[in-house]
């Protein structure tokens, strides 16, 4: 039933969408005593993606943050069932995971010590044990599999409206089959919701309208990087399927399922999934079921029916086609929208709605009445997307691979195959040259490292250690003994100007003192309330001018800080376009530049390059490094000088992977990694390097710290190259945890020692305390 517009009110919070999690945030929203909230939905509640979740509910996760998230989910799913007086369907009916693949296995086999760590049981199960877990499986052909007790199911729409009597007995208003035309915006804040029975002004805004929210944002001119994609799964009618059937899982199969009413569930995770747009779902707002697609089903149909031969002969009820919104890198969309303020973001779940949405409902409350969530949520905050990954082309291409991606392994030079080439660096053809291997990067073209194995006198022993490893050591041995030059033209560049501009953003930006005579410095971009929106590098201009430059994973973010904070009598410019950046590191880096540059010092460097092109060149003692500024015009006559100079000095030419191996050598933070909003020291206390006998080659993060088995801490940042003595790394310790006892972390079920060591960044941090 439409409401009238007398119903319709002012409110301090609208949220749009009553799907799972639309109502957990109002939920949220009023337990932490907010008052005036409405929720709008179009149609009823739980009437889109919510309705046609399975409910699945896993209750371990590698990501320490989607672990808290689901943890979350299992305990607050029978708390709102207990609230409401309502049945939700909440059963615990654990979940078995198999494979028929030695690399997954040996996954698998170090699951139930990280499970243990986090107080998960986590149990290994032979073929033989699988059937007897999973009476439906054949288990012939497979090598074995997990056994999670703890994992649990739920009724999706059950539980929305659980959560939304819950909701409405704290005072939320929730008016159902209200149409949402858009978002009215005064200058760059929302001012109210505009639906068909009139305008609800407000101050702020929780976008959860599921695939729809894209289309709602364009209303207020701004973009979000979801897309829909079709998703199937098969429901078979009942016959006789124990209604405890444990849930189960195979990432190698692209299959999932569980009991339904005496019957089963099977979905896939395709590869080549089926992008749609909402103008191609069916008029009536009350569904957004589309037509089966069994030539899209039946490749994972096969695969089914050899997996679970009952299915040969069980009735087919139907082949459930309901889409679901994905993003550009398969997390989902929470937080601030970047272009203008009091917008939310709470959507783009990749079909993880019902296991994420509880978390995420209470992230974006605590958000907007305390400025902050309670969790460190950067790798889900919606300002980690550039522009361009919003537009309908990239979206529309990459979205395609997110589902079957998620399903494989990946080592660090793995990357989507989709949405290529969108951003390139004035260099990218000399990289190529040089036989760059690519990753992309919030639509960048970069380049992780370089394939050297046409050159003359290659020996290399694919078995001691993979191509790129060995590359990856050459490259960083340049930076250790001679010289590395990295391209990092991908890097944001903002120049900054007007009077005071240079004491202003030192005054607003903490970080460790310049070092000595550097040019170049670290800058925290403070968030709201503590913790670092932004790291950012600082290099002084003349004219009281400065650029800032950070990763291409932070433009936005960046661009964001400055929109909200810059002070009206200074400006920033984005010279991204413009400007190619250039990295030059290694003891013999600043001969190589002087030469180069034909100048006195590598740090007053201002003259002529090829073609007289103005340069600017800054060293960075804390990095160890010299930052080159150069117009695009002459980037490439620049690079070729450098590199034929470079014989005389061993310079190599290095990519990200060696870069970040670097770093973590040095110890130098990365946001996302070591810093984030949550970071709530200004110092980087808290934040720890370490060296271990781990002789795992390679990267790796999310492993926990413990001490005596009590986790104190993470590591975020792990790296052994071939001819290194021993792994270094960087993590964060809760020193309200642990109180210098020894520590160790746990790597493919294996415990190693952690110790302490020195790092420039603990130095400067040090240095500044005295």
């Amino acid at each position: 039933m439409s409401r009238s517009g007398s119903e319709l009110r002012s409110a301090r919070i609208v949220i749009v969408g009553g799907g799972i999690a639309g109502v957990s945030a109002a939920y949220h929203l009023a337990k932490l005593g907010v008052e005036d909230i409405v929720l709008l939905e179009r149609a009823r509640l739980s009437s889109g993606t919510t309705g046609h979740s399975t409910g699945n509910m896993e209750t371990y996760r590698s990501d320490p943050l989607i672990f808290e998230m689901v943890r979350y989910a299992a305990e607050c799913y029978p708390e709102i069932a207990s609230e409401s007086g309502r049945d939700i369907g909440w059963r615990v009916v654990g979940r078995v995971m198999y494979t028929d693949r030695e690399e997954r296995w040996e996954h698998m086999r170090a699951l139930p010590a990280l499970g243990r760590a986090r107080g998960i049981e986590i149990d290994l199960l032979s073929p033989a044990a699988l059937g007897t877990r999973l009476p439906i499986i054949a288990p012939e052909e497979l090598i074995g599999g997990v056994w999670i007790p703890s994992d649990a199911r739920v009724s999706p729409t059950d539980a929305v409206n659980a959560f939304a009597w819950a909701a409405r007995s704290r005072g939320v208003a929730i008016h159902e089959h209200c149409a949402i035309l858009g978002i009215a915006r005064q200058n760059d804040r929302v001012s109210a919701v505009v639906t068909a029975d009139g305008d609800i002004p407000c101050d702020s805004i929780v976008l959860a309208a599921g695939l729809w929210s894209r289309d709602i944002a364009k209303s207020c001119a701004v973009s979000l990087p979801l897309y829909a994609l079709e998703h199937q799964y098969l429901i078979t009618r009942p016959f006789g399927v124990d209604r405890n059937l444990p849930l189960f899982l195979s990432y190698d199969d692209q299959l999932y399922g569980r009991e339904e009413v005496g019957g089963i569930i099977v979905g896939s995770l395709d590869d080549h999934a089926i992008p749609i747009t909402t103008g191609e779902l069916p008029q009536d707002p009350g569904s957004c079921l589309l037509a089966e697609r069994w030539e899209q089903f039946e490749p994972y149909m096969t695969t089914a029916m050899r997996r679970f031969p009952v299915l040969r002969t069980a009735h087919m009820k139907m082949l459930l086609n309901g889409p679901e919104s994905f993003t550009p890198d398969g997390q989902m969309l929470l937080g601030p929208v970047p272009g203008i303020s009091g917008l939310y973001a709470l959507c783009g779940f990749n079909s993880n709605g019902m296991a994420l949405a509880p978390a995420a409902g209470r992230y974006i409350a605590e958000w907007i009445v305390e400025g902050a969530p309670s969790s460190d949520v950067a790798p889900l905050d919606v300002r980690r997307f550039s522009t361009v990954q919003s537009t309908e082309e990239y979206l529309r291409a990459r979205v395609t691979e997110i589902p079957g991606y998620a399903c494989r392994m990946h080592s660090p030079i793995d990357d989507y195959q989709t949405a290529r080439d969108v951003r390139r660096s004035p260099l990218h053809a000399e990289l190529v040259a040089r036989g760059a291997k690519f990753s992309s990067v919030n639509g960048w073209e970069r380049a992780l490292w370089f394939d050297r194995k046409s050159r003359a006198g290659d020996s290399h022993d694919e078995a001691r250690a993979p191509r790129w490893l060995d590359a990856v050591a050459q490259e960083a041995a340049g930076a250790l003994n001679g010289a590395l030059l990295i391209d990092r033209s991908s890097d944001a560049k903002f120049l900054l100007a007007g009077t005071g501009a240079r004491a202003w953003l030192k005054e607003r930006a903490p970080g460790p003192p310049d070092e000595g005579e550097s040019q170049v410095r670290l800058a925290l971009l403070p968030a709201l309330h503590g913790g670092v929106e932004v790291l950012t590098r600082v290099l002084e201009s003349r004219n009281d001018q400065c650029w800032l430059t950070t990763t291409p994973d932070q433009e936005t973010r960046l661009v964001e800080w400055l929109r909200i904070n810059l002070p009206a009598h200074l400006r920033a410019t984005d010279r991204g376009s413009e400007l190619a950046c250039l990295e030059l590191r290694g003891p013999r880096a600043g001969a190589l530049l002087r030469q180069a540059l034909g100048a006195r010092s590598a740090r007053e460097a201002r003259t002529g390059a090829p073609g007289d092109a103005s340069i600017e060149a800054r060293e960075d003692l804390l990095q160890g490094s010299t930052v080159i500024l150069v117009p695009v015009e002459s980037a490439v006559s620049l690079w070729r000088w450098l590199v034929a100079l470079g014989e005389h000095y061993d310079l190599e030419v290095g990519g990200y992977l060696a870069e970040e191996a670097l770093r973590i050598e040095r110890g130098i933070p990365a946001f996302g990694r070591e810093m984030s909003p949550a970071t709530r020291t200004r110092r980087g206390l808290g934040i720890a390097a370490f060296t271990s006998p781990l002789p795992q080659m390679g990267f790796g993060r999310h492993e926990l710290i413990l001490d005596q088995r009590r986790v104190v801490g993470e590591i975020t940042s792990r790296v052994r190259l071939p001819g290194w003595q021993a792994t270094l790394a960087l993590g964060r310790l809760d020193g309200a945890r642990w109180h210098g006892q020894p520590i160790e972390t746990v790597v493919d079920g294996l415990t190693w020692p952690l110790e302490l060591r020195a790092s420039a960044w603990r130095a400067a941090t040090e240095r500044s305390a005295e």
